[in-house]
């Protein structure tokens, strides 16, 4: 009996050493698990009218805070950071986010679709498409 029990809180030991991510501090919570979705995504690509503009900003964000208020957060070269709330919807079966934000006196109402980490808004923009490609990070 002795034996087994030895056996048995040596591999917890082992167990809880190779794996980290097993430690308290670094365990999922419930929200993650049960909203996967709910994370800060990075813009990868960024054109308009077919011509790159990445080169112009420092970074692009979209972080869904929680289960219904995202944030756009964007700093463009030599500029200030912005940032701008808004509110989202995401049905979990179709896995399609839904939200409205406004951007230099333009209003923006995207349906895009989470596969993955990723999804791409594509928003026509006078005759020209803006096409945003994000991943999770």
């Amino acid at each position: 009996m002795k034996k087994k029990l030895f056996l048995i809180i040596a591999f917890i030991a082992i167990f809880s050493t190779l794996f980290p991510a097993c430690d308290v501090k670094n365990q999922s919570s419930l929200k993650s698990l049960t909203r996967p979705y709910i994370a800060q995504y990075e813009c990868t690509e960024a054109t308009y009218g077919g011509v790159d503009i990445k080169d112009k900003f420092e970074y692009i964000e979209i972080i869904l805070k929680d289960k219904e208020n995202l944030e756009l957060i964007y700093k463009p070269v030599d500029g200030e950071k912005h940032t701008h709330k808004s509110k989202y919807n995401f049905n979990t079966e179709t896995r399609e986010l839904s939200a409205e934000i406004g951007i230099l006196g333009y209003r923006f109402k995207p349906v895009v679709k989470i596969q993955n980490g990723r999804f791409t808004v594509t928003q026509q923009i006078g005759a020209k498409p803006l096409i945003l490609k994000f991943k999770a990070k």
